[in-house]
């Protein structure tokens, strides 16, 4: 599994800085976490293609997160798509998407799935699924926490051959929870050949958000939090009026949700380069990095 940011500014582009929007990777699937302007450009340039987008997660109906669906859209009609594509968002994200495709006259040979969310459960298959819960924006805003579900535990093979079992349907039988009789006529527990279910992989976005305890909650554990950190401490006052939080406040909901790294995004154009920003969270959370536009992370599974 493999997150790709594709936009890690805020407000206006720059010239490093695309706007609002990061990938996630995963087993041939990809999924957008925002679109902000030139997102297809961005998808593009990291070679993702637009085959694999099944869904894309909306956070709010600001401009500089969603002015890069049309673009998208329209390029997905052009690239001959035919599956669907599902974009889930905000109250309000619906009429959006119609306006967008009457106004501009889109005309697709792939059907849009549009559905609103206010918080909760977004999606869910045997794969993984997408929570979401109300950040603390100036308007309605979500965060999204994409989570893997459990993988089964460790088989042991050389148990289960002393055991008796042999390969074939038996060790299925075992991987899925089921008792079996070996060859002798024994019992062989599944507990006993394969080990505790080992858990799946996390990630969280929060953009334009405040520090909150949602946010916080919706991260416990994760392997990567991907969160606002617009300004630097001494424009806290700022950050609050505007609806953001700075760096060290990014920081701090990292160390109280124990995740694995945080990943600094929503970058104010006006810093030239971002070493205050990262020099500020690293005093309070060491497993920081800042977001750079086409940067990947890749995300191991848990052994």
């Amino acid at each position: 599994m493999r997150v790709i940011v594709l936009g890690s500014g805020g407000t206006i582009p720059t010239q490093t800085r695309n706007l609002p929007s990061f990938a996630l990777k995963r087993d041939g699937e990809l999924l957008l976490f925002d679109c902000g302007e030139g997102t297809q450009l961005q998808l593009m340039g990291a070679k993702l293609g637009f085959g694999p987008l099944e869904r894309i997660c909306i956070s709010h109906l600001h401009g500089d997160h969603v002015t890069g669906i049309p673009g998208l859209l329209m390029t997905l009609g052009q690239s001959n798509r035919e599956k669907p594509l599902t974009i889930h968002g905000p109250p309000g994200i619906d009429t959006f998407i119609q306006s967008i495709m009457k106004n501009l006259s889109i005309h697709l040979h792939y059907q849009v799935h549009v559905a609103e969310i206010e918080k909760g459960l977004v999606h869910n298959n045997s794969h993984y699924r997408i929570e979401s819960v109300p950040a603390d924006h100036n308007i309605f805003t979500l965060a999204y926490a994409f989570i893997e579900a459990e993988r089964p535990g460790r088989f042991d093979v050389t148990k289960a051959r002393e055991l008796g079992v042999p390969p074939g349907p038996l060790y299925r039988a075992l991987q899925e929870g089921k008792d079996v009789r070996s060859g002798d006529g024994r019992i062989v527990r599944s507990s006993d050949i394969v080990g505790p279910p080992r858990p799946g992989r996390k990630v969280v976005y929060a953009l334009d958000t405040r520090p909150c305890s949602a946010v916080v909650e919706l991260a416990r554990g994760a392997d990567v939090l991907i969160h606002d950190a617009m300004f630097t401490e001494e424009l806290q006052a700022e950050a609050n009026e505007r609806g953001h939080s700075t760096a060290r406040q990014a920081a701090e909901i990292a160390q109280q949700a124990v995740v694995g790294q945080l990943i600094l995004a929503h970058i104010s154009p006006r810093y030239e380069t971002a070493k205050e920003l990262l020099d500020e969270a690293l005093s309070i959370f060491t497993e920081t990095r800042v977001g750079e536009d086409s940067m990947g992370v890749e995300i191991p599974v848990h052994k």
